[in-house]
C-alpha cells in the first residue's frame, strides 16, 4: 500500500478496518452494522439550497439495509423485553453467528433464543414502518424530494424540484419509549464546554474539536516534554483551558511547565495544528508519529482502501495502488453547487443509490473500473456491497458505487474529476411523475438540465 503526501501507515491504520491498539479512536461499528445520515442529508431534495449543502447533523446506527436502529426505554441493560406483540413492529437487530463483544457493542440472547445486537447494554431494534435509509419512526426522507416512489412503492414528495415549493408532510411522532440509536451527535459523553465532538471528514472519524470547530490532536507522551520532540518552529499548539476549568468525563487537565493549563483526552495532551486552516482540515495526520487525531471513533474502511491527499481537493479515498476513487453522481445545472471547490458538491446517498452500479457512461467507458469487493464482503460503517449484473460485487460508499480511472497515473491524481455527460430534454421545466430525460432516468426526478458526472470520493 502506498502512503503519499505525508500520510503515514499509522494514520491509515487508524481509519481502516483494523482495530486501534488502544482506547483512542476504535472503529465505530462491528461488521454488519452500518451508518446513515438522517433526514434531508440523504439528498432526495434537489432544490437550489440542498443540492449544494446537505446538513450532516445526525448519523444513526443502522442495519445492513440502512434501516435505523432504535433502543427501547423499558429494556434493562443486557436484556430485550420487546417480545410477542411488541416484536411484530419492532424487530430485533439480529447479530450474525460468531458476532462478538466489540467496544460498546455486545450480543444478548432473547427469550426466543435469537441473538440480538446491543449498544451500551441496550438492545437494538428496527421499525417495520421504516422503508428508506434515513427514516425515523416511519417518516421517510423521500418526502422532502420531488414526486417519486419510496421503499414501499408509494408515491411521496412533490412540488417543483422537490418539496421546497410546497413543504413536506409533518413528521409522525416517534412512539413513546423508543429512541434512535445515534452514532452522532453523542448523547452519552461528557465534554467540556470549550470543546466538542464532531464528524471530521478528512480524518474519517468523530473527533474532538476546539471552539472554532478545528481538529484537535492527541500527544502520545508527556505534554511537559513536548518541546523535546517538536521541531522549531513547533506547529503543535497546546489547547489551553480556563483557569477555573474542571475535569469532565475522559477529559482531564495538565499543568504544564510553561504555565499553560492544558486539556487532555484519555490522558493525552490536546493540541491544534498550525497548518489546519478550516474546520474539517486534518493536515496534521501523519506529520509526526507523536501526534494523531484525537478520535473518539474512527470509521471503517475496507482492506486496501486508504486516505490520499491531492494538491487541490484535499483528502480523497484511494485504492490499494494509490488510484483515486470516484463516484458516479447526478447534477442539475439550475441548482446550487460548487464543483470546483473543495467538497463543493456533497454526497447525496439517495442519488447514489438511484444510479447504482450502472454508470450510464458515454465516453472513455473502458477507462473506468468498479472497485471490486470480495465475495464475502460485509456491510460496515458507511460501506455497503452491491451485486453487479455480471455477478461480481462492488464496494459502495455512502450510497455511491466506487470506481477507479485509468487516466490517473500517480497517487493523488484526480484527472477524472468533473467529467460530465449532459442530457437535454424538449421540456426541461415540466415536472412529471417520472423523469423526462430518459437517458438519465436513474429514479431521481430532475426537472432541469441534467448531467451525470464523475466526482472524487471524499471521506
Amino acid at each position: 500500500m502506498r502512503f503519499a503526501h505525508g500520510f503515514s501507515a499509522a494514520m491509515v491504520l487508524a481509519a481502516s478496518g483494523a482495530l486501534a491498539k488502544d482506547d483512542l479512536g476504535a472503529i465505530a461499528t462491528p461488521p454488519g452494522i452500518t451508518l446513515q445520515v438522517m433526514g434531508k442529508a440523504q439528498g432526495y431534495d434537489l432544490s437550489k439550497q440542498t443540492a449544494a449543502m446537505n446538513p450532516r447533523e445526525q448519523i444513526a446506527f443502522t442495519d445492513p439495509r440502512g434501516m435505523t436502529l432504535y433502543t427501547y426505554a423499558n429494556d434493562p441493560s443486557g436484556k430485550a423485553t420487546c417480545v410477542e406483540a411488541c416484536a411484530k413492529e419492532w424487530l430485533p437487530a439480529v447479530a450474525p453467528r460468531g458476532a462478538k463483544t466489540f467496544g460498546a457493542w455486545s450480543v444478548i440472547a432473547r427469550p426466543d433464543g435469537v441473538r440480538q445486537w446491543a449498544y451500551g447494554g441496550k438492545a437494538l431494534y428496527t421499525f417495520i414502518k421504516d422503508v428508506d435509509p434515513g427514516s425515523i419512526g416511519g417518516n421517510s426522507p423521500a418526502r422532502f424530494g420531488a414526486r417519486r416512489k419510496n421503499g414501499a412503492g408509494e408515491y411521496v414528495g412533490g412540488g417543483v424540484r422537490g418539496a421546497a415549493a410546497r413543504g413536506a408532510a409533518p413528521d409522525v411522532p416517534l412512539a413513546a419509549d423508543w429512541k434512535v440509536a445515534f452514532a452522532y451527535p453523542l448523547n452519552d459523553m461528557a465534554v467540556p464546554a470549550a470543546l466538542s465532538v464532531k464528524e471530521v471528514a478528512d480524518a474519517a472519524a468523530l473527533a474532538v474539536v476546539d471552539y472554532r470547530g478545528y481538529t484537535l490532536y492527541a500527544f502520545d507522551g508527556d505534554p511537559a516534554k513536548d518541546a523535546k520532540v517538536c521541531a522549531k518552529p513547533c506547529p503543535w499548539i497546546p489547547v489551553a483551558a480556563a483557569q477555573l476549568a474542571e475535569p469532565t468525563g475522559d477529559f482531564s487537565l495538565v499543568a504544564r511547565g510553561d504555565g499553560i493549563k492544558q486539556w487532555a483526552y484519555k490522558g493525552r495532551g490536546l493540541y491544534s495544528y498550525a497548518h489546519d486552516l478550516a474546520p474539517d482540515d486534518a493536515n496534521g495526520m501523519g506529520v509526526d508519529k507523536h501526534w494523531r487525531v484525537a478520535a473518539v471513533a474512527s470509521f471503517f474502511m475496507p482492506k486496501g482502501v486508504h486516505l490520499e491527499r491531492t494538491l487541490s481537493q484535499g483528502v480523497v479515498l484511494a485504492a490499494a495502488g494509490g488510484q483515486t476513487l470516484y463516484r458516479r453522481d447526478g447534477y442539475i445545472f439550475q441548482s446550487g453547487g460548487g464543483h470546483s471547490l473543495r467538497r463543493g458538491q456533497q454526497a447525496r446517498p439517495a442519488v447514489g443509490r438511484d444510479i447504482g452500479t450502472n454508470a450510464r457512461c458515454a465516453t472513455d467507458c473502458d477507462k473506468w473500473h468498479p472497485l471490486a469487493a470480495p465475495k464475502d464482503a460485509v456491510a460496515q460503517g458507511f460501506w455497503t456491497v452491491a451485486a453487479r449484473a455480471d455477478g461480481s460485487k462492488q464496494w459502495v460508499y455512502q450510497g455511491y458505487a466506487l470506481w477507479t480511472y485509468d487516466g490517473d497515473t500517480r497517487a493523488g491524481d484526480i484527472n477524472g474529476n468533473d467529467a460530465m455527460d449532459y442530457g437535454f430534454a424538449n421540456q426541461p421545466n415540466v415536472v412529471s411523475a417520472t423523469p423526462l430525460q430518459k437517458a438519465f432516468d436513474t429514479g431521481t426526478p430532475m426537472d432541469g438540465l441534467p448531467a451525470l458526472y464523475w466526482a472524487i470520493a471524499v471521506p
